[in-house]
């Protein structure tokens, strides 16, 4: 195998990929010894973001990078030898500047998209790769079905040393906890988590909705005018945390009954979670098996879950509170095919399962605990590097 791994995106603790990469970068550098490839970063590193602790695993690859993009400023194409160059991917395959810049001695495209109207164009660009790595099993039976061959999912990890049962440190005055992540757009269904908590804190009087619902590509927010759940959008500016409670107390949330926790690194979380009862993740659709969804799971929290999509890959009956009502969602443009409209009813009856049987909840949480063990960033990285080099 190569002696480098090149990453095309950026490392970030406030999104999925930069979380993927900063674990990718750590378990390539500790398994050294067993002659694993080091990581080479093609792209910008957002250290503010990411815990100190990593800063001095990072610099000297930063350095290495800094230099590489003085080095090769005047060229337009790099050709890296002795490097496996790994490329991201989303919807349409689409390739990023810094992917069209570097190619390795080989080249593996890793994707995760929600959108399944693939362009021709995009599909040969990616026959002609080495091979391609997926986020969801979902993902991957939709290339072979475009008739890409080299296939292999390989799921996000989560680190079980960090996101794990912990001790509750009453921050929320004993309110029954509600927790929804992820960015703020149609996809992820914040609109559906607003009408059914709505209509669950009329039932419970004691619950609070605890959100992380930062958007930093405001585009992808403004799809959530697709909704018929909610009349507005947040008018996001200089305090997008408390726009968004504002926008949920005019979609009629009582006013005291909603937190936005506002940008919250992927470091600070777990402080965050240990006072919730329940997670929320009615999500329309993931490319992956959503991150967020994954730590709640490993802190022990038990989650109501959409069964469409990448969650899937992860969601049982035993170890969620499923979500199997899904109807199909508005597809004029033929791109969702397996988009899942969640019944904002059976949320709010699941909500409600899990406030009036604590003990039930524990053993649904107890049941994600155990599942997400056997998806540490350890294993699943182990098993990217298995496949590149097979």
């Amino acid at each position: 195998m190569e002696n480098r791994i090149g990453l095309t995106w950026g490392l970030s603790s406030i999104h999925g990929w930069g979380v993927f990469g900063i674990n990718l970068v750590k378990e390539l550098l500790l398994n050294r010894a067993k002659g694993w490839p080091e990581p080479l970063l093609l792209n910008e590193t957002q250290l503010p973001t990411i815990n100190d602790a990593y800063h001095p695993m990072l610099a000297p690859l930063i350095e290495e990078h800094t230099k590489l993009m003085r080095d090769s400023a005047h060229l337009q194409h790099v050709g890296l030898k002795d490097v496996l160059v790994l490329h991201s991917s989303g919807n349409g395959l689409l390739r990023t500047p810094v992917s069209n810049r570097y190619s390795g001695q080989r080249n593996f495209g890793f994707t995760f998209f929600e959108e399944t109207n693939i362009p021709d164009a995009a599909i040969t660009h990616a026959k002609g790769m080495d091979g391609m790595r997926t986020g969801s099993e979902w993902n991957a039976a939709h290339l072979r079905d475009r008739g890409i061959q080299n296939v292999v999912c390989i799921h996000q990890g989560v680190d079980i040393d960090v996101f794990q049962p912990r001790h509750p440190t009453n921050n929320f005055d004993g309110k029954f906890v509600v927790f929804a992540a992820g960015k703020l757009e149609f996809r992820k269904a914040q609109d559906l988590v607003v009408a059914a908590f709505k209509k669950f804190v009329t039932r419970r009087p004691d619950a609070l909705l605890v959100t992380v619902w930062q958007n930093p590509w405001p585009d992808s927010a403004k799809t959530m005018h697709e909704s018929t759940h909610v009349s507005s959008l947040p008018n996001l500016g200089d305090d997008p945390a408390a726009a968004i409670m504002a926008w949920t107390k005019a979609e009629g949330i009582p006013e005291g009954t909603h937190i936005d926790l506002g940008v919250v690194g992927n470091a600070d979380l777990p402080r965050m979670l240990c006072d919730v009862d329940v997670a929320v993740f009615p999500n329309r659709c993931e490319g992956g098996t959503n991150l967020a969804l994954m730590e709640c799971m490993a802190s022990g929290i038990p989650c109501v879950v959409s069964m469409n999509s990448g969650h899937l890959d992860i969601a049982t009956e035993d170890n969620c509170f499923p979500l199997h009502h899904q109807t199909p969602v508005d597809d004029q443009l033929g791109h969702r095919h397996v988009w899942g409209e969640s019944d904002i009813d059976e949320i709010v009856e699941q909500l409600d399962a899990a406030f009036l049987n604590r003990n039930h909840a524990k053993t649904v949480g107890a049941k994600g605990e155990e599942r997400m063990h056997q998806m540490t960033w350890a294993k699943q990285i182990d098993a990217l590097i298995r496949s590149l080099d097979s």
